[in-house]
């Protein structure tokens, strides 16, 4: 059987980070933010994000720039959510191929991808890597590609619809929808399952056998 493969998304997933970036966006967005909830603009990238709220063309990349300076200022260790570190750390172990995906610039993902602490060089698609974002399956197939992943045995772990929809455009159909505290607004539809706990995909990959 051809080797298995996990992708995980960043925000969300390996960090629970969607009320920290909309905190951040009020600090430095503050009038634009005001008529805003953080479900609103869960798995859209800076770029979407910033034309969402009304921040003009010409003022994005500073404003860009200032968001991304102060979430990394406010990043910690503490933001990790429950297992991922121990899930990662079993398939470093077990020799599992693993990469990131991510609409979020490609300095922001790396800023969260550290908290792992990790020592071998990593695979990431993030925003800025591709085209087209989420929910266009290119982030999956170019991830796909470079893991020389095999379609029917990889594992995609997101929290998002937009996320789901590129991995299931992508021809992956072992989607796990992990939900968090401002993901109720989400139908997971095209996943394959909901997980409780990333305990579930060591059993699902029997990982521990």
């Amino acid at each position: 059987m051809d080797k298995l493969t996990v992708i995980f998304d960043i925000d969300g997933v390996i960090v629970d980070s969607e009320q920290l970036h909309f905190d951040v966006l009020r600090t430095v967005a503050a009038e634009q933010t005001q008529h805003f909830e953080p479900q609103q603009l869960i798995g859209l990238s800076l770029e979407e994000t910033l034309s969402y709220i009304g921040i003009p063309p010409k003022q994005q990349p500073s404003v860009s720039a200032q968001v991304i300076e102060t979430y990394k200022a406010k990043l910690a260790k503490k933001y990790l959510r429950p297992g991922v570190t121990e899930l990662i750390n079993l398939l470093e172990q077990r020799h599992v191929p693993f990469g990131f995906v991510s609409t979020a610039p490609r300095d922001l993902c790396l800023a969260n991808i550290n908290l792992l602490g990790l020592l071998n060089p990593i695979k990431l698609i993030a925003g800025n890597d591709v085209k087209y974002t989420k929910p266009h399956p290119e982030p999956y197939l170019t991830m796909m590609t470079q893991l020389k992943a095999n379609i029917n045995n990889t594992i995609v772990i997101e929290d998002t619809d937009l996320g789901i929809s590129s991995a299931y455009d992508a021809g992956l159909r072992k989607i796990y929808a992990w939900p968090h505290q401002l993901s109720t607004g989400q139908s997971y539809h095209q996943a394959t399952a909901i997980i409780n706990h990333l305990d579930e995909i060591v059993d699902l990959a029997k990982l521990k056998n």
